[in-house]
């Protein structure tokens, strides 16, 4: 019983801390997002990653990825960026819903993390 009770303390206390780990990078990627910031939200990336920009879409490596953000932010200077809902899965991946707004557009914006809480899929949608 006593292995039991220390085996659930360590298993709860590594999810607390993986938790953490995934809202602290959300936070860091909301406030590239609202600084429209593309080399420090590139520094969230793994080295390939899915992304979908409106109507690119694909499987990039990390500086081409961070070049068509730069494009992006280019065209479109962010005003607003909230995380509507965030949460993980059995995988140890995390992955947050986003709502996203410029002055003359408003987008959907899905991100997953990896267990490294790095960047692996990002979905820009009107």
């Amino acid at each position: 019983m006593k292995y039991f009770i220390l085996s659930l303390i360590l298993i709860l206390s590594t999810q607390s801390l993986f938790a953490q780990s995934g809202e602290k990078t959300f936070n860091g990627i909301s406030d590239c997002f609202m600084k429209n910031d593309y080399k420090n939200l590139g520094k969230h990336f793994a080295a390939t990653m899915d992304l979908i920009i409106e109507n690119n879409d694909g499987t990039f490596g990390k500086q081409q990825a961070m070049m068509m953000l730069k494009d992006f932010f280019d065209q479109n200077k962010i005003s607003q960026f909230k995380i509507k809902h965030q949460g993980s899965s059995n995988e140890r991946t995390f992955y947050a819903i986003c709502s996203m707004a410029s002055s003359k557009k408003n987008w959907s914006v899905y991100i997953l993390l990896n267990n490294q809480s790095k960047i692996i899929q990002l979905q820009i949608e009107e």
